[in-house]
């Protein structure tokens, strides 16, 4: 998952901050603390110092807006030595970029402390500031099934990429076209409601992201054609029948079945979105040339179907 503060191609870095100022607080406020001082060293790095509401407890926190430059272990050795230098209770690295090789070796090694020193420092990469900002309600998580639902299969959709903008906050993920991106799905991260508005899209498209060179026109819906069959004659469902052994011929037993778990995962999502009334559909197939693993794959499905987990 990735983060991108997305503005005007004619926008000032001190909007940048600006805006990833907005996202630190709504992170902060969402853990009880809130902004007693604002220290600003260039106008894409803001420095904070900040007061828990209810323990009084202060911490610093430095906020990192890069784009296309990793964290650096440097980064992380000033920070420690600013929280050692001020005696801070703690202090926070919230950023919107990746960390580096050297600089995840800091953090491993930070972590590996005593506990009373090693919960000093927080590390926030992109992957835990949209996970703190889901679990505090600000945001919703990736609307992946909704996405999958919408353009046919979740196989036609990219990475997904938070948005920061002047606009709000959305989810966006690139489209696949011959496993190629083309267009861009958006959707509101606060209720994860697409984003249909033309002037919207067309604004986020003008903005710096890195999906700006793909199609923001909302994309027309995948709908499945509803055909009238007659049934000349019905026909009996027959079990899969497996081998008796690793090394039989016949589709392989469950217990010997590897790989495939992507599509295994694919199909009992499926079978959640049908429990949780977020999909009309109810039919799927799987297809395949002769010997590729259908039989096998489907009594794979059963068994998993009839563990204690997925019984039900």
């Amino acid at each position: 998952m990735k983060i991108e503060v997305a503005l005007h191609k004619s926008s000032t870095t001190k909007e940048r901050g600006d805006l990833l100022e907005s996202l630190t607080e709504k992170l902060l406020s969402a853990q009880s603390y809130e902004v007693i001082k604002e220290i600003r060293f260039t106008a894409v790095e803001l420095d904070l110092l900040c007061r828990h509401k209810i323990s009084g407890k202060e911490i610093y926190v430095e906020c990192k807006a890069y784009r296309d430059k990793k964290i650096d272990a440097n980064i992380l050795k000033n920070l420690a030595g600013t929280l050692f230098l001020k005696n801070y209770a703690e202090a926070w690295l919230i950023s919107t970029s990746e960390y580096g090789k050297e600089a995840k070796g800091f953090t491993n090694e930070w972590k590996a402390k005593e506990k009373e020193q090693a919960t000093r420092l927080s590390f926030y990469d992109p992957k835990r500031v949209i996970e703190s900002l889901i679990s505090s309600g600000v945001i919703k998580k990736q609307p992946v099934d909704l996405a999958a639902e919408y353009i046919g299969s979740e196989n036609l959709i990219g990475e997904w990429v938070l948005l920061i903008t002047y606009y709000g906050i959305f989810w966006a993920a690139a489209t696949l076209a011959g496993g190629i991106p083309s267009g861009v799905l958006c959707y509101y991260a606060k209720n994860n409601e697409l984003v249909d508005d033309a002037d919207l899209l067309s604004n986020l498209a003008n903005t710096d992201t890195s999906l700006n060179t793909l199609n923001f026109k909302i994309p027309k819906a995948n709908k499945t054609k509803l055909v009238e069959m007659d049934f000349i004659k019905t026909t009996s469902v027959v079990q899969v029948q497996t081998g008796e052994a690793w090394s039989d011929y016949r589709p392989a037993r469950p217990e010997d079945f590897v790989g495939r778990i992507k599509d295994i995962n694919y199909v009992f999502d499926f079978f959640k979105s049908v429990r949780e009334d977020s999909t009309k559909t109810r039919i799927f197939a799987v297809t395949g040339n002769s010997g590729m693993g259908k039989s096998s794959f489907i009594a794979k499905l059963r068994s998993k179907a009839e563990n204690y987990q997925n019984k039900n």
